[in-house]
């Protein structure tokens, strides 16, 4: 998938995320996000889906509980569509609510996006 070029986006890769009874983050997938990038490439959109059982998420430096977080329903998807998500997305952790759970992920960079620098 990575080099793949759909509507002027960049497909940079494709990551599983299990998320179990202790959050994680996008630095727990394979391949990890790290500092905004994937593959040494900056990740300017995401897309999530989540698969098999309901999560919760926060991205606010606090870890989700099965209790208390946004609620992400099997089969819901989450998209990031600008950079300046970047440290949402380092920041964003899941936790499962009652069983272990997939997150499907796809990170893309688009073609000519303006980086603005922090």
């Amino acid at each position: 998938m990575p080099g793949l070029t759909f509507g002027g986006l960049d497909v940079i890769a494709y990551a599983t995320l299990t998320i179990s009874d202790t959050a994680v983050g996008l630095a727990d997938g394979n391949p990890a996000l790290v500092s905004g990038k994937v593959n040494n490439q900056l990740v300017t959109r995401a897309f999530f889906t989540l698969e098999t059982d309901d999560v919760r998420w926060r991205a606010d430096g606090t870890a989700p509980t099965a209790s208390e977080g946004h609620k992400l329903f099997n089969g819901d998807s989450i998209i990031f569509v600008d950079v300046r998500y970047s440290k949402l997305l380092e920041n964003i952790r899941f936790i499962r609510i009652t069983t272990d759970a997939a997150l499907k992920i796809t990170y893309f960079r688009l073609q000519g996006d303006y980086i603005p620098k922090d």
